[in-house]
Formats: C-alpha cells, structure tokens, sequence
C-alpha cells in the first residue's frame, strides 16, 4: 500500500513550533520537522503501550538494544557490542556534554547546525570555527586551514554527518583523513549522524565504522529526523572506548535526564518495522527535491543551490541577488520563512526544509519568484 505524502494535514493550532510560530499567512519551511505522519507501525505501538496505563521509570529493553545491533549489522556491516550503547534523552544535550567534560577548545565546521555553533559556548568552551571549503559545487573539510587554526588546548572536534545544512555525505576517504587529524592532535571525535538514514547518493560511513582509526569516537543517532519523531526524542550514542564512554557516562550523571517508556517505544518500533515507509519517505523527498532543482533553475537561475546528497535541507545561495538580508526579505516580501544562514556561519545563505507535501513547495515557489522579481523592477 502506497503511503500518501501529498496528505495535507493541518498544524496549526497545535502547538506546533514550526507551523503556529509565524501564522497561517505564513509558508514555514525553517526547522528540520516534517509535515508527515509517522509510520503506522510507531503510532499503533504507542497506542498499545498508552493503553497499558502506566508510566513508570523504563529501560531499555533487550529486544530494543539487540535491534540497534542488528541494524549495524545489517546497514553499515560494523559489529558493535551492546556495552558500548549509551541511551540518550536527545543528541542536542548530548553534544553539550560532551563539550563540558573536557577541559579545553573545540572545532567545528561552518556552516553547521546551529545548536552544534552554540554548544561549546553554552557550557563556557572556546570554541574554533574554520570554514568548510567548497572544491567544484560542494563542501569538504579544509584540513590546512584546520592545521593552521588548531590550538594546544583544543581537545575536541564535533562532525556533522550527513552534513546539515550543506547536504553532504561524507566519503569514506574523507572520514579517515579527518580521523587521521583528531588522532594526530589527540582529539575526542563526537559525529551528529541523526540524518544518517536519509540519504540519496553515495553510503551513510558511521563512525564507529571506522574501528581501530578512531580511538576516542562518539557515533551520535537517533530515529527522530527519519520518522518525525522530534516531540517523542530519543537518541543513542556509540562508545567503543571503556574509560572516554565511563567518562561521558560521568560528566552526564544529573544532566541528561533517562528516555521515557514511550521514547523507548517508537524507537524499537522505528528500527524493526519502518524500513518500508523510510523507503517511500526517500523516493517522495527525492522527488521534492527535483522539483525545487528544476523550478529554480528555470524560474530563479540567480539562485544558486548547494547539492543534496542526504537530509531533506537545500543549501541555497542568495548572494547573487544583491539583497543584503535574504531572510528578512522573504519574510517581509513572500511570507515563506526559511532558516537564516547567519545562523549556520555563512552569510548570504538561507535553508530550505523540503520536508513537506508538493504542494507546499509549489506555493512557496510562487511567492519567491514573485517577490524577488519584484524585487528588480
């Protein structure tokens, strides 16, 4: 049975961030949440587990860890070992963390994922900013710039991976030469990989799967981004390391709060039975993504847009158009909201979540195009 993406399911007055933050004159295409319902198998698990009534402090289940295993397994062809899970309340806190124990400056790439720019300074970490570089139309590590940069005191580097907002996909090649640099200057490697499983060219590299090569990694998932879980988070981390996972396990001992029955649920549910909705999720947003290529290419060709090979984020380029605050002008101009790239470190840049029905995107579509050629009159 198909699934019906092109569904047009109402959020407003839902309480929903992404839809009743602005109002219904507005097209919400900002943060990274679908307008899809989750699979059917997540809904009908939580539905069984509510009607058992109670709510009590939960573990994780060994069902639910020997499906974690197995999915590397099956995925990724990376034996991982039940000791080295770690159950997370979120990844976002989590990185947090992992930025407070230790004892120095982090780097990070830029343009990245907001929270990823704001964790080190949260928690009081200097933290070091050094561009990605682009060779041809995409983004990869800029490893003399990150010699050049790297300080005595800088004890950790945090990998977003599929990249977000750029879109990227990491090859194996690059991941060992970034490897190859935190193992050199003897850094923590923690890699955010919630959009692992939402890919469209090249394979998903986890960590983890890069064995021996990394000897203080962290592997970063969750099923949240994949089936539209984020008001049910949930996520795990990777630790191969004994003493670097005791020493996480520590320094979030009072912080991070233990996932909740159901969190456990649509997690266990995500892993055994939502590889054909993950399927078809894939082939819709494929398809929404040749949709935007082609339209902005034939009606906005000014607009330059970055290469997606995973997630459901457009990286696109503004600078070409003049306009000084690309965000400020559609919100102003076309009420559709996008994600400033300001806020990722690349000025000029908006993010596009294409995450949601066709039909949106057609709307949003006319209301750019419309606003910036007025724009040139």
């Amino acid at each position: 049975m198909r699934i019906n993406f092109n569904e047009d399911i109402k959020r407003f007055d839902t309480s929903c961030y992404k839809w009743d933050q602005y109002g219904e004159d507005y097209i919400p295409l900002w943060v990274a949440d679908m307008d899809f319902k989750s699979p059917e198998p997540i809904i009908k698990a939580l539905n069984n587990r509510i009607d058992h009534g109670i709510f009590g402090y939960t573990k994780p289940d060994k069902e639910l860890v020997e499906t974690i295993v197995e999915h590397f397994k099956k995925e990724y062809n990376t034996e991982i070992k039940e000791s080295w899970i770690v159950w997370l309340p979120s990844i976002v806190p989590t990185i947090n963390v992992v930025c407070q124990m230790i004892d120095g400056s982090v780097m990070i790439n830029t343009p990245v994922y907001p929270n990823i720019r704001k964790a080190p300074v949260n928690v009081n970490r200097q933290v070091i900013e050094v561009p990605l570089k682009r060779e041809q139309d995409k983004y990869t590590f800029d490893f003399e710039a990150m010699e050049k940069s790297i300080r005595e005191d800088t004890k950790l580097f945090i990998l977003c991976n599929p990249h977000n907002p750029v879109g990227r996909v990491f090859s194996k090649e690059e991941l060992e030469e970034l490897a190859e640099f935190c193992e050199r200057h003897g850094l923590i490697l923690c890699s955010d990989e919630i959009h692992c499983q939402l890919i469209f060219e090249g394979k998903h590299i986890p960590l983890v799967s890069l064995g021996d090569k990394v000897s203080k990694g962290i592997t970063l998932m969750s099923p949240g981004k994949t089936y539209n879980l984020p008001g049910i988070p949930i996520a795990f981390g990777v630790i191969p390391n004994t003493e670097l996972r005791n020493k996480f396990l520590r320094a979030s001992e009072g912080l991070l709060p233990h996932p909740g029955v159901l969190n456990y649920v649509v997690c266990k549910e995500a892993y055994k039975n939502g590889e054909p909705w993950r399927k078809e999720l894939l082939e819709y947003l494929k398809g929404n993504l040749e949709f935007l290529e082609r339209e902005f290419k034939s009606r906005l060709p000014e607009l330059k847009l970055t290469p997606v090979e995973g997630t459901y984020l457009l990286w696109i380029d503004f600078r070409e158009t003049g306009i000084k605050d690309p965000y400020k002008f559609l919100y102003k101009n076309a009420k559709v909201i996008l994600s400033d790239g300001k806020d990722f470190g690349e000025e000029g840049f908006l993010r596009l979540n294409f995450g949601c029905t066709r039909d949106t995107l057609v709307r949003a579509m006319d209301r750019i195009e419309k606003a910036l050629k007025e724009n040139k009159k």
